[in-house]
């Protein structure tokens, strides 16, 4: 099974979260991970891949809009190459407190749909940091570990 994660990380926070994911996919699965400046939707798209999980970041109280914009361009190719993606999966990196960063994280969460994703993990995936540049809150990457087992697990 192939996986593409892509983050669109400024502080590097969503490069480490991705990364965590990563590893504990790997024992199981082909993954690649790059930042959405690295990798285009057409790349994406062009390697088939079984999943895909895409990450953003809250900042001043929005979603990255180069992150919606990447998304809506993967859509496009999805559409032109009649493809489909069997899992799909995001995660918010965000320094809001719990109830905010619900709210950012479900719309975001949101613009799986009308992809042509199969199955979407139920929920998003909170990377919460202290501090806009970082570290996470204690505890966090021993939850995203979880997360990715959790992922393996799901993705049958």
């Amino acid at each position: 099974m192939k996986i593409w994660i892509v983050h669109d990380s400024h502080f590097g926070n969503g490069e480490k979260l991705a990364k965590t994911l990563g590893t504990a996919l790997k024992k199981k699965r082909e993954v690649f991970i790059d930042n959405i400046k690295n990798v285009s939707p057409e790349k994406v798209v062009s390697d088939s891949p079984d999943a895909i999980i895409i990450g953003t970041a809250a900042r001043i109280f929005m979603i990255s809009s180069a992150s919606k914009k990447w998304l809506r361009k993967l859509k496009n190719e999805l559409k032109k190459e009649n493809k489909t993606i069997k899992y799909g999966a995001t995660f918010l990196t965000h320094v809001l407190d719990k109830k905010v960063a619900k709210t950012w994280g479900k719309r975001f969460h949101k613009k799986l749909n009308g992809l042509a994703i199969t199955n979407i993990y139920s929920e998003w995936i909170s990377g919460q940091v202290k501090d806009k540049e970082g570290p996470f809150i204690d505890g966090e990457q021993e939850r995203f570990e979880k997360i990715g087992k959790d992922l393996n697990d799901w993705m049958k």
